[in-house]
């Protein structure tokens, strides 16, 4: 990578960080090569960071040198600070996962470094992709500024459960157990899966172009409204009676082009190999869809408020009359065992009587009769649930603010 590539990089990327209730402040770092590594200024808002913002250094100069040189499998590094982030770190002993996403992306459990120096970061981030930095924020480390950026997200969501899970009623850990499994799960579900760069077009119509198209737009938008991030979420749509057409696994949502979207058998959940892979959780999309023949699409958000109640395993009850009639309640799954039959049936079950679920220690589920719709309710419902536990207000006590 060039300084030119580099600098296209982060300005690309800082947009990442748009939220829609949380600022997050810090920087970005990006190893340039082996000599050099371009940061932007400390403590900007990220996502207004812009060319200028951004300075070439010598691989010998400061902390983040060090860390560059030690670690040659570390291209992107950031450090991103927000109110909760920095009340959480400032008196926590680790972060555990109440998320199968903290588990798998980042580590089984996250350290705190007690300050920014090279040999404090280094260690707390043995065996991790990410930690927390005492009374002060997340740092993530990757070789990609996908995984770096969603490092930082999945941290700052399981932060919030831990700052507003009280507020309902108490977050449920994973086990020891149930993090280790799931950290090697996602190591060999998602490692290298979907990487060429370039796949044929399958026997597509001019009207599945078209759905191919608006699944595509959708994804955008959802990831503009902060409800996907990096490659994580996923929807499909119902393309004829015995078909659906999904969002494949671990692609970038900035990356899909029409011919990524994979066409799968919604009974015999076969799927043209010559296709991408599809989401990992295209077995659930199909149970759907057999289990409810009048729903055509499905969205399965990544969201920060509803992802608190998914870490304490509860639902909420929709109190607008009309709305309540039109979705049902936000009920809560059963907390099983991921990628078993057990699992699907247990969202089944949950999705009986309501248009919504939330899965136990994972997340949101949206179905309904088209794609704008089901959009709209993960759009609407994400924002009942933060006003619920309080996301637009501060908190820092009166004396701390």
């Amino acid at each position: 990578m060039n300084e030119l590539q580099a600098r296209e990089l982060i300005v690309k990327y800082a947009s990442d960080f748009t939220d829609r209730y949380t600022k997050a402040y810090g920087s970005i770092i990006v190893r340039v090569d082996n000599g050099t590594y371009l940061m932007s200024r400390p403590v900007l808002v990220l996502d207004t960071i812009k060319d200028s913002d951004l300075q070439l250094y010598d691989m010998s100069s400061g902390d983040v040198g060090k860390i560059l040189s030690t670690r040659r499998d570390i291209n992107i590094m950031i450090f991103a600070c927000t109110e909760p982030a920095a009340l959480f770190s400032k008196d926590a002993d680790s972060l555990k996962p109440a998320l199968y996403d903290l588990a798998g992306i980042v580590g089984t459990d996250i350290k705190i470094a007690e300050d920014t120096t090279s040999k404090a970061l280094l260690a707390a981030l043995k065996n991790r992709a990410g930690c927390l930095v005492r009374g002060k924020g997340i740092f993530s480390a990757s070789d990609n500024m996908k995984d770096a950026i969603s490092i930082i997200k999945i941290i700052e969501k399981s932060i919030e459960a831990e700052m507003y899970g009280d507020k309902i009623s108490g977050i449920k850990y994973l086990t020891d157990e149930e993090a280790l499994r799931t950290r090697q799960m996602h190591n060999h579900l998602y490692s290298n899966v979907n990487s060429e760069k370039h796949v044929d077009f399958v026997n597509i119509s001019t009207d599945e172009l078209d759905i191919r198209n608006n699944m595509i737009d959708c994804t955008n938008t959802l990831k503009d409204l902060g409800l996907f991030h990096g490659s994580w979420g996923n929807l499909s749509v119902r393309l004829n009676d015995h078909e659906m057409l999904i969002t494949p696994s671990a692609m970038e949502y900035n990356n899909i082009r029409t011919e990524d979207i994979v066409k799968v058998d919604i009974n015999t959940l076969a799927f043209n190999p010559i296709q991408r892979v599809p989401s990992s959780e295209f077995d659930l999309h199909a149970a759907i869809y057999r289990a409810h023949p009048d729903w055509n699409a499905i969205v399965r958000t990544h969201s920060h408020g509803l992802s608190v109640f998914a870490a304490a395993q509860v639902g909420f009850k929709i109190t607008d009359p009309a709305l309540h009639q039109l979705l049902g309640d936000v009920s809560a799954s059963e907390h099983v065992e991921p990628h078993t039959p057990e699992f699907i049936d247990s969202i089944l079950k949950e999705l009986e009587h309501n248009n919504i679920c939330v899965i136990a220690n994972r997340g949101p589920i949206f179905c309904a009769t088209s794609l704008e719709n089901a959009a709209i309710m993960a759009d609407t419902i994400e924002d009942t649930a933060c006003n619920r536990l309080g996301y637009n207000e501060s908190l820092l006590k009166p004396e701390e603010n």
